[in-house]
């Protein structure tokens, strides 16, 4: 049985970053997980929300904490960029927007200390409409970050990681797991591995697939994100999360990105509430579908709303997931002499990923992430 100091489950943001902060560190790991699926809707799974071209990024946050976790990533970007020569970071800047409507203050003021405290730019909804074509409720608070928010390319992202990991002397394995006993890990062709520690970085399959010896406390939902083909000149914009005046939805924009296939599009989600995702079953059906009909029809209208003057000459709609921890924060725990969890993005998790790696390969080292421990339901 071959065995390594440590190993890394899940091959995304989190699990990539992690295993290269150990391998940097001089042990040695195995970072395991299956490549992106060629074909989605006939992939047996397991699945990653992260197989995407662009991901928002940006330091102000309604929540310090999550500010935190990103300014620390942020700050690591270009070196990761440089010692990879893989470029993920695009800066074209960052907007968020609240209203002091009824339920909205709380985050609206969190909002408006963080734009503070990093510097942010306030606008009003006129001048956002003037300048970058968003039609804002006339009531908006915005901030806005010029220099140090906009996107991330989250495979690009991922793969300088993986990179630098194995340059560093990280093993990387193309295997889905299916059982994992203490430290014992065996890949779906049988083989078994041995690891001093194990880390699970398995976003919301850490819920779904019945590998931990307890069940995190999440709710991973079924979200729905909707495109749409830019059809004339490429507008220049930055990054929008904001809320609409019906506060049905809480949502994100990214400006036009040109995607593998060549295409320009503009990417839009958001939802308050969606179905719950319990098992693996449910999870590849969903992965494989189209996402929501009526979702995605809503996006869409949101999108014709808040950038009117953008023209396109389609849309479509596909699924993702997102989970949501008990505590609002990422669970960064140990959970036995020789497992920790690494979970739980919380809608927020890729522009921070690096962050969230280096805490886990903190505590899997044997130290302590204080905030982020790890909540479990009762079995």
């Amino acid at each position: 049985m071959e065995t390594y100091d440590f190993v890394v489950l899940g091959r995304g943001l989190m699990g990539s970053a992690c295993a290269r902060w150990v391998a940097e560190s001089g042990a040695t790991v195995a970072l395991i997980g299956p490549d992106e699926p060629a074909d989605r809707a006939s992939h047996a799974g397991p699945f990653a929300s992260h197989h995407d071209a662009a991901r928002i990024t940006r330091r102000v946050s309604h929540d310090p904490v999550w500010s935190d976790l990103s300014a620390a990533s942020i700050e690591r970007y270009r070196d990761i960029e440089q010692r990879s020569g893989l470029p993920f970071f695009h800066p074209v800047g960052g907007m968020m927007a609240g209203r002091y409507s009824p339920g909205m203050s709380g985050f609206t003021k969190g909002l408006e200390k963080s734009a503070e405290t990093w510097g942010a730019e306030r606008m009003t909804a006129e001048d956002v409409r003037h300048r970058y074509g968003f039609a804002l409720p006339d009531d908006a608070v915005v901030s806005y970050e010029p220099n140090d928010a906009g996107w991330i390319d989250p495979r690009a992202m991922r793969e300088a990681q993986e990179i630098l990991a194995v340059r560093a002397g990280a093993t990387v394995i193309r295997q889905t797991v299916t059982a994992l006993q203490d430290g014992t890990v065996t890949l779906a062709d049988g083989t078994q591995l041995s690891a001093g520690q194990v880390v699970v970085a398995t976003g919301g399959y850490a819920r779904t697939d019945g590998l931990l010896p307890a069940r995190p406390a999440m709710r991973v939902y079924a979200r729905t994100v909707a495109f749409a083909e830019v059809a004339g000149p490429i507008p220049q914009m930055p990054t929008l999360i904001w809320v609409p005046e019906d506060v049905e939805d809480d949502l994100y924009l990214l400006p036009p990105v040109k995607y593998p296939d060549g295409r320009w599009l503009i990417k839009i989600g958001g939802e308050i509430d969606s179905p719950r995702l319990e098992t693996n079953t449910q999870m590849t059906e969903w992965f494989q579908s189209a996402g929501g009909t009526e979702a995605g029809a809503r996006l869409v209208q949101h999108l014709r709303d808040v950038v009117p003057d953008v023209e396109w000459s389609a849309t479509h709609a596909e699924a993702c997931a997102v989970s949501f921890t008990a505590t609002g924060y990422p669970y960064i725990a140990r959970m036995s002499d020789r497992m920790t969890i690494l979970t739980g993005g919380n809608g927020a998790g890729a522009k921070c990923a690096d962050e969230l790696g280096r805490l886990g390969s903190v505590v899997a080292r044997g130290g302590d992430a204080p905030g982020f421990e790890a909540v479990f339901d009762d079995r």
